[in-house]
């Protein structure tokens, strides 16, 4: 069935080609042959834009200091082992991944310099992973990064590879990638919503542009098959950018439409308007604004906390900023600063490499528009940021959603909070995957069912985040919980989520509302509708601080801050630190200084059937 691109209203790439939005069953080999790209490299770097980094990274203050970096790290490949098929449970993931940064590496270096040594090295490095004896398809995440890899080493070498070496290489491309995403047990990914569809679409379509000439009914095979299916993971954007998995799944499945985006625009001269589905080009304000004063993420789900100051991110923004005209999204003078450090020099730091060359060149002169400093992201998985705030780093990352999304935890209703230059509440993010599934099994881990035992781990259930808890219960793992208001004023921003059906057969309705009440306080309040019967309701925080019980709540220190986190209604309530450094499982997520504040109720601290609970965090 043929899928309208979202309905895409477009305002991209339309008049870039004859192909309408929608259908990519005019796609044949006829329209292979006639529209691809007659010279080459087709593959995002094109002859124009090569001759515009040769020239720019003589002077230029970014693309300068990049190419040094990767030049550097090229020469550092020369001579280490080449890479060999081996797998990390049932992965090839972390050898598809180094052989993307290797072959990208290498291949931009030569396409620049034309040292015959990069070249060389690039020429052993294929080979040998085009006769793996594949590209393991059981996972086939690993077979969309290599396919990417192989291709722009075919592409970017210029052509200068042995004849016999692009003849294996577009061997291995149709029989160990193509061919094998046709077949029945590798099609999960194809119609799949979260980022398996993204990578795994990317990596065939950076394969089918490299073979196009070769295979051109081939190519448009795969590519049709893109198009129809990609929008069903970009709906993850809708309705303004706020990517469900979290930010590091947003770095890898964005990673990857920016790659598909770029293959075809160079090959074909379009993008078929992938880039203006609803939410995607706001995905970049959603993503600058997890970062806080700290420099961290709200690293809910399976997210690590790196922030805005990783390179592949800023790689990324770099993109985005060019196609908003907002240099906002992009500052010379902190990708500079990523670039000078010396723990990047002489290793592997990013997959985009060539790539992000290109974005990078055309991020120049560009006006400068300020985000908001409060965002609502709504959708799937709907996520409020306030701040931050520079005067008193003050910033809350709050989120409702639920726990059977994609890489999902049982945290909705949980919150981050940084005051004053400390994360006073956490999120204890990623969690190895290899080491669980050793433990847990692949189905375990990964299923998402009420009785799952991934919900028996910290990391994942609602006893590690900071939310409430009733009856000692686990939130109910399908209960979704949309964001219900947003206010955006100046002084006191407030957002609320209706909890209720996360906690359904525990209570009869649940609500919390986060608000700023003061430069320096938030107040988080839950209001509650409780059957006949229920044992206790406790409110959770998770901390890395220093925590003592006063009167009324707990005193938090940490980097010589302090934090008072007050109960202000109602009065009844115990309170209790819970140290969780170790853990309660010897297989648990293990985070130093972790701790629990739990503020429990007993029924009688309620007046039927209706109660609130009020708690003050607050600076000084």
């Amino acid at each position: 069935m043929l899928l309208c691109l979202l309905m895409l209203s477009g305002h991209s790439a339309q008049s870039k080609s004859d192909i309408s939005y929608g259908t990519s069953d005019t796609i044949t080999a006829d329209w292979i042959k006639s529209k691809l790209r007659k010279d080459g490299p087709r593959l995002i770097l094109t002859p124009e834009s090569l001759a515009a980094i040769r020239t720019a990274i003589k002077k230029d203050e970014i693309l300068k200091p990049y190419y040094e970096l990767l030049y550097g790290n090229a020469e550092s490949l020369i001579n280490v082992p080449l890479l060999e098929r081996r797998l990390e449970g049932r992965r090839l993931l972390t050898v598809s991944r180094e052989a993307v940064t290797r072959i990208g590496t290498l291949s931009i270096a030569y396409a620049i310099s034309k040292e015959s040594r990069f070249l060389n090295r690039l020429n052993a490095e294929l080979l040998g992973i085009c006769h793996f004896s594949d590209w393991n398809p059981s996972h086939f995440l690993d077979v969309g990064e290599m396919a990417y890899g192989v291709a722009i080493g075919l592409e970017w070498s210029l052509g200068d590879l042995p004849q016999s070496t692009q003849e294996v290489v577009k061997k291995a491309l149709i029989e160990k990638a193509l061919k094998q995403s046709q077949r029945e047990s590798s099609k999960g990914w194809i119609s799949g919503t979260n980022n398996w569809n993204q990578v795994c679409h990317g990596g065939m379509v950076a394969a089918a542009v490299a073979i196009a000439d070769q295979e051109p009914a081939l190519a448009a095979q795969i590519i049709s098959r893109a198009l129809r299916n990609i929008p069903r993971a970009l709906t993850a954007y809708a309705p303004n950018g706020a990517y469900p998995e979290g930010a590091s799944y947003w770095a890898y499945g964005t990673s990857y439409t920016l790659i598909t985006i770029s293959a075809l625009e160079s090959a074909f001269g379009t993008d078929f308007g992938i880039a203006a589905a609803p939410g995607f080009i706001q995905s970049a304000v959603f993503v600058k604004k997890l970062a806080g004063p700290s420099g961290s993420y709200y690293n809910y789900f399976d997210s690590g906390s790196g922030g805005n100051n990783s390179l592949e991110n800023q790689e990324l923004l770099s993109w985005f900023a060019k196609k908003t005209n907002n240099s906002a999204y992009f500052s010379n003078k902190e990708f500079k600063a990523l670039l000078d450090r010396p723990a990047q020099k002489g290793k592997l730091v990013s997959k985009l490499n060539g790539a992000a060359m290109v974005w990078l060149m055309k991020a120049k002169n560009l006006n400068y528009v300020p985000l908001p400093k409060n965002y609502k992201g709504d959708g799937l998985n709907p996520v409020a940021i306030f701040g931050p705030d520079d005067a008193s780093g003050f910033f809350l990352g709050a989120k409702g959603g639920a726990a059977n999304l994609s890489h999902g935890n049982m945290d909705a209703g949980s919150f981050i909070f940084e005051l004053n230059g400390v994360r006073w509440s956490v999120d204890l993010g990623m969690q190895n995957y290899f080491e669980l599934e050793s433990i847990l099994g692949s189905d375990g881990l990964w299923n998402a069912a009420q009785s799952s035992p991934r919900w028996s781990l910290l990391s994942k259930n609602n006893f590690g985040h900071s939310t409430l808890r009733v009856n000692e219960d686990l939130h109910v793992v399908d209960g979704f919980a949309p964001m219900t208001g947003f206010s955006d004023k100046a002084q006191h921003p407030e957002v609320s989520f209706d909890l209720s059906a996360v906690f359904k057969g525990q209570l009869r309705a649940a609500s919390r509302t986060f608000r700023r009440v003061g430069k320096q306080e938030l107040q988080v309040t839950d209001q509650l509708r409780f059957f006949d019967q229920h044992n206790s309701l406790t409110w959770m925080m998770m901390t890395q601080a220093e925590a003592e019980i006063i009167k009324g709540g707990f005193l938090l220190k940490q980097n010589g801050k302090l934090l008072k986190v007050q109960l202000k209604q109602p009065q009844n309530a115990e309170f209790k630190v819970v140290p969780l450094n170790p853990p309660p499982l010897e297989y648990d997520m293990k985070v130093p200084g972790l701790k629990r504040l739990e503020i429990k109720f007993s029924p009688e601290a309620f007046g039927k059937p209706a109660g609130k609970i009020v708690v003050s965090l607050s600076g000084g």
